[in-house]
């Protein structure tokens, strides 16, 4: 998979160097939707798990579970 992958890559890019397109509108419209996507979805998603990890007390949590399993070691 990734070796077709790659193929098709590098099949792209040499068209691309072959008949000199410009593909310059078509890269700033990719380079838009992936700022908006990072900025719209992915940026507050990360931020939600970010507060909810440092709120959840995790040390707490794993040390109360280990406190809990010692007995039957």
């Amino acid at each position: 998979m990734p070796k077709t992958i790659f193929f098709i890559v590098i099949l792209i890019v040499g068209v691309v160097a072959y008949t000199g397109i410009d593909v310059t509108s078509k890269y700033d419209d990719a380079s838009q939707i992936r700022n908006q996507v990072l900025d719209d979805m992915i940026d507050p998603l990360a931020k939600k798990i970010l507060i909810y990890a440092s709120e959840s007390n995790l040390d707490e949590i794993i040390g109360s579970t280990i406190t809990k399993h010692e007995d039957g070691i």
